[in-house]
């Protein structure tokens, strides 16, 4: 069993599992359409301990706190945001975090500090400053640090300027490991984000800024993320961490429902990790039963 303060000792020594889509089962459980997601850990605070701990019982040994779009600038993007106090909610996510770990036996669990994107854009798109993103990125790492996380997980980030203030935010209050996914798409001529950026031209910057571990989530599929992992491995020998889709959605009543099957996934994700993958989990769509079926895979080979 691992304890808390080795995460870094375990990177690149084990194939770590991170849990799945926390957005996902917030809406499954009835979040309205105009809600917040880190409102219900003030809201529905024993939902989301509930959620954790699903997770946790299904094998996860890093859970994320319900923060993705924690930062001020991405709640005051909404009307119902605007009404959330960041360091109550932000400071809520990992009290229920470390709520989840205790009650459910997750002594050998980490409990990540999820950072997403502001949801604004950099020029030329947009008129987001790397000051205004630094300070977002900064305060609500501090929120988190102070709160108690172990680690930090920087997600689902399109634009690789926004990534590096981020990791810089993080990098200027802890030493804390800290892990950046970003998001691709897939293109004829390879993988690319929304900005442009390859993995040649994300990988780098990085590390050099003080990534523990680097990689890929969201936007595509398990199917689609194989090739993505050994783009990755051409260009860097760092630790990867992959965390697809459950399979590309079809939309119902305004819903993304994914069909992908949990054994599906855990095909998928078995080649991710032949693939050079030192972390895997799951994003939009991978209940507990997903991440069961990979804890099963990567340990018993079932």
């Amino acid at each position: 069993m691992m304890k808390r303060n080795s995460l870094r000792d375990e990177i690149g020594k084990k194939v770590l599992l991170f849990d799945g889509g926390m957005g996902s089962m917030i809406i499954s459980a009835g979040l309205g359409r105009n809600d917040v997601p880190e409102a219900w850990n003030i809201t529905n605070p024993e939902a989301i301990i509930d959620m954790h701990a699903a997770f946790i019982e299904a094998g996860a040994e890093i859970v994320q706190t319900n923060t993705f779009g924690g930062s001020r600038l991405k709640l005051e993007s909404s009307d119902a945001g605007r009404a959330l106090d960041p360091v109550e909610v932000n400071e809520k996510a990992v009290e229920l975090g470390r709520r989840a770990l205790d009650r459910h036996g997750g002594e050998g669990c980490f409990l990540g500090g999820d950072i997403g994107p502001t949801g604004l854009f950099f020029p030329p798109v947009g008129t987001l400053t790397a000051r205004e993103a630094h300070r977002a990125f900064k305060e609500q790492a501090q929120i988190l640090e102070r709160a108690g996380i172990d680690c930090f997980i920087i997600e689902t980030m399109y634009d690789i300027r926004e990534a590096m203030e981020a990791l810089r935010a993080v990098r200027e209050i802890t030493d804390r490991p800290a892990f950046v996914e970003i998001t691709f798409e897939t293109k004829p001529s390879g993988y690319f984000t929304m900005m442009g950026d390859s993995p040649e031209k994300i990988a780098e910057p990085l590390l050099a800024a003080g990534a523990d571990m680097i990689g890929a989530n969201c936007t595509i599929s398990s199917s689609e993320m194989i090739d993505l992992v050994e783009e990755f491995t051409l260009v860097t020998d760092a630790p990867l961490l992959f965390q697809p889709n459950a399979g590309n959605p079809a939309m119902e009543h305004g819903i993304p429902v994914y069909r992908q099957r949990p054994q599906e996934f855990a095909d998928d994700i078995e080649k991710i990790v032949r693939a050079g993958a030192s972390a895997v989990g799951g994003c939009c769509g991978t209940t507990p039963d997903f991440i069961r079926a990979v804890h099963d895979r990567l340990t018993h080979g079932r």
